[in-house]
């Protein structure tokens, strides 16, 4: 080192010298700004703090989009596998008619089913807390309660007792109009997948969709869609169900009246409807909020969900009357189960019986009796409504 010429030893490391000079100087520039940076920020930790929650919001950008995907995943197939056991529609409608039944502080509007359990939600002036009930301690069948059976239709998943629970509202208690609002992609496709369920659990042609609801559904104008589901006979008491985009103006004086105990017509409309509605405001992160209650499901998986189980979901639990039945007013198979086949076999062997009523008597002359009711089962086949009605 002693023998090195310094001005040699610099020509030959001024690349080295010179790069590490350049860091040096940037590392001084970073700091100074840094530090006019923290000064104004408040401080060190002042500027820490805010850097951090930066980062923190950049993070979860980029996360969420990968996170909402995953919730729709899971939620879509949790309604799909509920929604597809006829036990969950069974459970809910039982839970709301034994609440109804029961003395609890509220009136039941909706109902949450988990694995194990169902909670009913209570509206009230005092804001009832839900009503907790494990799902093997329901009533084997619905219970007889005061008022219309609950006609439960899907909204979503929500969570509740550390689970993902299906959200159910009951359509036969408050107004009768259900107006879906908010997010237009989101209530439209909430309109369509409430209209989907009502349509597969309710009699045929009692529920008539006007035009505009859906693209693949030409549907009638809003005023002949009103008259016809209108004039539209109630079977067993069941109202018939509009589905629109718009109510008809003016506004119909059974729409424009306050809600009575049972309505004559419900509807369900696309935007916020005048007179006396319940509202459903959607959002464009897919969840739902029944406005007044704590219910605030998802609905982003809705729509799907229900086109996979549609040909599954059970129908309407509805009691039917002697008088209804012998009317014809219900399908075979929508109500009732068929008979037993024991009930068959029995029906069969007295056909003869019937049949041989007016042969001749031994003498020769045709005996005569008196005219009998003859049951259809001796003739043909009848539907399942007549026969319960004989």
């Amino acid at each position: 080192m002693r023998n090195t010429d310094p001005f040699v030893w610099f020509r030959e490391h001024s690349d080295a010298l010179f790069r590490w000079l350049g860091f040096i100087g940037l590392a001084v520039l970073c700091f100074v700004l840094l530090r006019y940076w923290a000064l104004r920020w408040g401080g060190w930790r002042a500027w820490a703090a805010r850097l951090a929650r930066e980062l923190a919001l950049t993070a979860a950008a980029f996360a969420d989009p990968l996170r909402s995907w995953l919730r729709h995943r899971s939620a879509l197939r949790l309604l799909a596998r509920r929604l597809r056991e006829p036990t969950t529609w069974q459970d809910a409608e039982r839970a709301l008619a034994a609440a109804r039944a029961g003395d609890l502080p509220g009136r039941p509007y909706a109902v949450l089913v988990g694995a194990r359990t169902v909670t009913v939600l209570l509206a009230g002036r005092a804001a009832p807390e839900p009503w907790t009930v494990a799902r093997a301690e329901l009533p084997p069948v619905t219970p007889q309660a005061a008022g219309a059976r609950p006609i439960v239709v899907a909204l979503g998943t929500q969570r509740g007792g550390g689970e993902q629970q299906c959200a159910f509202l009951d359509l036969s208690v408050g107004p009768p109009v259900l107006s879906a609002a908010g997010d237009e992609k989101a209530s439209r496709a909430l309109l369509q997948a409430l209209a989907a369920q009502l349509d597969a659990r309710l009699p045929r042609s009692l529920v008539v969709v006007a035009e505009g609801v859906h693209r693949r559904h030409p549907g009638q104008p809003v005023r002949t869609a009103y008259r016809t589901a209108r004039d539209t006979r109630h079977p067993l008491g069941l109202a018939p169900v509009l589905v629109t985009t718009a109510l008809p103006d003016p506004l119909p004086p059974e729409l424009a009246a306050p809600p009575g105990a049972e309505p004559a017509l419900r509807v369900l409309v696309l935007g916020e409807a005048r007179g006396y509605a319940r509202l459903l405001v959607t959002e464009r992160h897919g969840r739902v909020a029944v406005m007044g209650t704590p219910l605030l499901p998802r609905c982003d998986g809705l729509g799907r969900a229900v086109a996979r189980v549609l040909d599954t979901l059970p129908p309407v639990p509805v009691p039917a009357t002697a008088t209804d039945a012998a009317a014809g007013l219900l399908e075979a198979g929508d109500l009732f189960e068929e008979e037993a086949e024991d009930e068959r076999a029995t029906a069969r062997e007295q056909q003869p019986s019937a049949a041989g009523a007016g042969r001749r008597a031994p003498g020769g002359a045709a005996e005569q009796s008196a005219p009998t009711r003859t049951s259809p089962r001796t003739t043909e086949p009848a539907p399942a409504a007549k026969r319960t009605a004989t």
